[in-house]
């Protein structure tokens, strides 16, 4: 299920951004068919959303380093400027830091959009070469993200902040602004100088910078603060009113971990994505190889409860 090469399209015009959407992607699908579209496309309703830093941070770098990159790199899509020339449509602000630690959505207390690294334990396949997962929960009725928690591989990882980078680091700020693109609802893309591309090659910076493809996926989504573009089976004109802004989670805004944690299957295959009113998992897995490191993408599915 690796989605290294996925092509989007939108209407007759074909793009080189893909948006994830409800459906798990088949066993037997092959990327080379393009991108894969069948469910509902996903979107944030509302036109800002929080995110919040777990408090133990990361042995790595400081806390404050580490804070200040994922402000960065979140600012990095939320400044962006649309093709239309209207501002990019979804805001972003930090709740941080809190005590929540695990992945979850809880459908009856408090929630966070949590970031936290992993340093003792990646509990996923293929440690070595994974660097990154975020996890979307979302209404696979209408493809609205209720929630989003990115994890970030810190085991022994060269993770770098600043510049330059170092020759064989994982540059941050790179790891989590291609994160972000999938906290939004975007998968990979075909160009090959795309934030959002399926590949990072350690010692560079490239990905911190949004390329003309990657603000254009990001704009199909929030062309401004007003408009949502999702499914036409969703909205007959492709198009939903935005929520008013609220950076609250739903059933509020919690620092603890509340109810226990679901029981989910943890596939083998280094990539996830989960349905049925459940959660997407998009995760940016990088793998050392000779064209450098590759993104890669699981499927799993719960109930939302």
């Amino acid at each position: 299920m690796l989605g290294l090469l996925f092509l989007v399209a939108a209407g007759r015009e074909a793009r080189a951004f893909c948006r994830t959407t409800t459906t798990p992607i088949p066993a037997s699908y092959s990327p080379t068919r393009g991108c894969f579209t069948d469910g509902l496309f996903l979107f944030w309703r509302n036109a800002c959303v929080s995110y919040s830093l777990n408090q133990d941070g990361t042995s790595r770098v400081s806390y404050e380093e580490a804070a200040s990159v994922i402000d960065a790199s979140f600012a990095t899509w939320s400044t962006a400027t649309c093709p239309s020339g209207e501002g990019f449509g979804l805001a972003f602000s930090s709740r941080s830091p809190v005590a929540a630690d695990q992945v979850r959505y809880n459908s009856d207390s408090p929630n966070q959009n949590l970031i936290v690294f992993r340093e003792t334990e990646w509990p996923y396949s293929d440690p070595n070469n994974t660097l990154g997962l975020t996890t979307v929960t979302f209404d696979s009725t209408t493809g609205e993200i209720f929630d989003a928690d990115m994890e970030i591989n810190a085991t022994g990882k060269n993770l770098s902040v600043g510049d330059p980078v170092p020759a064989t680091g994982y540059d941050l700020q790179s790891v989590v602004t291609h994160e972000v693109g999938h906290f939004l609802g975007l998968a990979h893309a075909t160009d090959r100088t795309a934030t959002m591309f399926a590949s990072y090659k350690p010692g560079t910076s490239d990905l911190r910078t949004l390329r003309p493809d990657d603000v254009a996926g990001a704009c199909a989504i929030y062309p401004n603060a007003a408009a949502r573009e999702v499914s036409a089976s969703v909205a007959p004109n492709g198009e939903l009113a935005a929520e008013a802004c609220n950076d609250e989670p739903r059933h509020g805004f919690g620092t603890t971990n509340f109810a226990p944690p679901p029981e989910l299957e943890r596939p083998s295959n280094g990539c996830v994505v989960a349905t049925g009113g459940a959660s997407s998992l998009d995760p940016f897995a990088l793998g050392a190889v000779a064209l450098g490191l590759v993104v890669a993408r699981r499927v799993r599915t719960r109930r939302r409860g």
